[in-house]
């Protein structure tokens, strides 16, 4: 049950668009961050997803780099940056449909298998998930934001949404 708001600006597309790439949240290695836009690389709109990962010396890291990373069917491509970090460059436009929702912050617009990615990435019995769920789901949980907000429900009816969308200036990656 939510009890309060979260506040805090988190990146919103490690939270909703990193897990539409089919990883584990408890199983593989998590990247360092995870961008939208990369000006340097490509266009704005050519849907691509940028996550920075640390390198490791270890069993664990190069398997998953192996087996998971260069083995993914939406890899794009990679670029070495400095202080042993790595950006793998994925193509979502196989997502294309929930990526260009989660650009105008229409999450509850979402697909039910983009939806299902979310689920399956976050587990439906976490703390984080009873966040996802009103964000993807919204219509569940107007009434219990709206009283935390003080507010009259019809306000979050219209808008539709409970998440904010995402702020391009903290999701552009910058070298």
């Amino acid at each position: 049950m939510i009890k309060d708001l979260y506040n805090k600006y988190f990146q919103k597309s490690y939270t909703f668009l990193y897990p539409m790439l089919g990883f584990k949240r408890t199983k593989d290695p998590k990247p360092v961050q995870v961008y939208l836009h990369w000006p340097e690389e490509f266009p704005k709109e050519a849907r691509k997803l940028v996550c920075v990962y640390l390198k490791e010396d270890t069993d664990q890291w190069k398997d998953f780099e192996k087996h998971r990373l260069l083995g993914h069917s939406m890899l794009d491509y990679v670029v070495p940056l400095c202080d042993n970090k790595v950006a793998y460059i994925f193509d979502m436009n196989t997502m294309a449909y929930d990526y260009d929702l989660f650009v105008v912050g229409a999450y509850s617009k979402f697909s039910s298998n983009g939806k299902r990615f979310l689920s399956d990435y976050y587990g439906i019995h976490t703390a984080e998930w009873v966040y996802i769920e009103s964000y993807i789901f919204p219509k569940k949980y107007f009434k219990q934001y709206a009283e935390i907000l003080e507010v009259d429900v019809k306000i979050l009816q219209e808008v539709g949404e409970l998440c904010d969308k995402y702020n391009e200036e903290k999701e552009t990656f910058k070298l």
